[in-house]
């Protein structure tokens, strides 16, 4: 068995099923940009941020899954109200970091 060969095809394999999760839930990528700084904030400094992480990932697209659906008179998709809430604080983190002379 060609070992790199193997390994190749299934890297090229597990980035094409990411590649299609990405694409059928949509632009949801600012939840990504806002998970680890809110995380790190509530838990503090030198605190494992894994899972914290996660937690809010998941409170972000399910809040704004809700946000879109019921709060408005149209629906709106996750994509939209993750990105509105989402490029504001980016913008934030970004200026503050900048002035800071530190990486996010």
């Amino acid at each position: 068995m060609r070992v790199n060969l193997t390994r190749v095809l299934f890297m090229l394999g597990a980035v094409a099923i990411l590649a299609f999760a990405t694409a059928s839930t949509g632009p949801i990528a600012f939840v990504a940009f806002m998970a680890g700084p809110i995380a790190a904030r509530i838990t503090g400094p030198g605190a494992n941020l894994l899972l914290p992480s996660a937690l809010v990932g998941a409170t972000l697209v399910l809040g704004g899954d809700l946000l879109g659906q019921f709060a408005f008179d149209s629906r709106y998709p996750v994509g939209v109200i993750t990105g509105v809430l989402g490029a504001p604080y980016l913008i934030y983190l970004l200026i503050r970091s900048n002035r800071q002379g530190a990486s996010l």
